[in-house]
């Protein structure tokens, strides 16, 4: 019997890498509501229970973590898999990501670095690029003829020592077997939730942000000598109770079509290696299998998602932000706000001072917090370069500082929206914030209980 070796694309940034009875599953994401809006669009192509059967009956079956956002971190489908199943991640600073596969029931958890790890039929590396983020990392899957980069979120064009590193670890195997696959869409609220611009300067603004990660993510695919681009960690839409809107024909939030994708390509006269795939297709190193035979119309399937998700009363899911009886006074929500925005200057201020070469950027920048019922400033410097309001829905705050929601629930899930005056990239803030947020609900408040 011939050695079955393939990759098929599940959904967003989800794909299983099949070696025989052997399998690496990607980033798994089912139906979990990601930042409190977000579902995968379209849905993951297996459901569970397929997944569950194969783990069960491989040989070896290992799931390789990139993150801990919510769309490459199901917790429900990770503790179906757990037993059966183990699980690769970066080797970040942190611990918080391995404890929360441990509380999904994981037992074999392995750490890998750059200096890589034999596990199995596979090879893993993994790189960090701190100047970028500390708790996101891109990963190197490497089989007995093909390798696999798994770059999810890092988009951005790597270091030269990182590229060089990859290029001659991928350059032993056949060009068509060098499969590089990258995010391709936008997953921030920037500028959908902010107030500073109009309807048609945020869609100008999401295309041309959404062109450069693209071609970003090609040319590093480029300089690494692949042979193939799988697009990919992009498909997912926001369903939100009031913003309809964000799922109109005329919304550009979603992920661009390959065919779209290809034409940007050709526009740039970089090398046209996308990959012809959706959710559903499968590439064995040579050639891209369709199980219809052709290419579903890209509107229709975001639509027909859409009308899935609203018959299925999945939609209903994402509205997790009902107010709650058991929530906190005004005044102990106050002193709970107060509480994150002191911590969040002690944190930051406590790195820059240690120098920390992320972002010092955030030293630069005064803000707010505020709903109809609270409001604080945090003053991170005396002559601040520009000031950020940010304004929550009142049953969103409280779920913020109580520790049941996290920050990027308002920013990513589009559940607030942001005022910069003057106008400017505040990506630094931004960034902090989200790193920030994570230690705030899963220590801080806590503690503070």
């Amino acid at each position: 019997m011939n050695c079955v070796k393939k990759l098929t694309f599940l959904n967003h940034a989800s794909v299983l890498i099949q070696d025989g009875k052997s399998f690496i599953l990607t980033d798994p994401w089912y139906n979990k509501a990601a930042f409190g809006s977000w579902l995968p669009t379209p849905p993951t192509i297996y459901n569970p229970a397929y997944l569950l059967s194969l783990a069960r009956s491989s040989e070896s079956f290992y799931i390789a973590v990139s993150h801990g956002h919510d769309d490459h971190v199901d917790d429900k489908l990770l503790s179906l898999l757990a037993p059966y199943a183990g699980c690769i991640i970066p080797k970040y600073k942190s611990v918080g990501l391995k404890n929360r596969l441990k509380k999904c029931g994981f037992q074999d958890i392995i750490e890998v670095d750059r200096t890589g790890a034999e596990v199995g039929n596979f090879c893993f590396k993994s790189y960090i690029f701190e100047d970028i983020s500390m708790d996101d990392a891109m990963l190197a899957i490497y089989g007995t003829d093909y390798g696999v980069i798994h770059a999810n979120d890092n988009w951005q064009i790597m270091p030269d020592d990182i590229i060089q590193e990859l290029k001659e670890d991928l350059s032993k195997y056949k060009k068509e077997r060098r499969v590089y696959m990258s995010q391709t869409n936008l997953a921030d609220g920037f500028p959908t939730i902010y107030e500073n611009y109009s309807v048609e300067e945020k869609k100008k603004i999401v295309n041309n942000r959404q062109e450069r990660i693209i071609l970003a993510g090609v040319k590093n695919a480029m300089a690494v000598n692949a042979g193939a681009f799988l697009s990919y960690a992009g498909m997912a839409l926001p369903f939100i109770n009031g913003q309809e809107h964000l799922l109109s024909v005329d919304s550009n939030v979603y992920v661009k079509s390959v065919t779209e994708i290809k034409e940007l390509v050709r526009k740039h006269e970089l090398e046209d290696m996308i990959l012809d795939m959706a959710p559903g297709d499968s590439y064995d190193y040579n050639k891209v299998q369709k199980p219809f035979g052709f290419e579903l119309d890209h509107q229709y399937l975001k639509e027909s998602c859409i009308d899935f998700y609203r018959h299925y009363s999945w939609f209903e899911a994402c509205n997790t932000y009902d107010k709650d009886h058991s929530a906190p006074t005004n005044k102990f929500k106050q002193k709970l706000l107060d509480l994150f925005l002191s911590k969040f200057k002690s944190f930051v201020t406590g790195k820059v001072e240690q120098g920390s070469e992320f972002l010092p950027e955030v030293m630069n920048f005064n803000f707010r917090f505020e709903d109809s019922e609270v409001s604080s400033v945090c003053v991170m410097s005396d002559q601040p370069v520009t000031f950020v309001t940010f304004k929550f829905r009142n049953e969103i705050l409280e779920k913020i500082l109580s520790g049941s929601a996290n920050w990027e629930n308002c920013y990513v899930g589009y559940q607030g929206s942001v005022m910069v005056e003057p106008d400017m990239n505040i990506n630094p803030l931004i960034r902090w914030l989200s790193m920030f947020g994570y230690v705030y609900q899963n220590r801080i408040v806590n503690d503070y209980r």
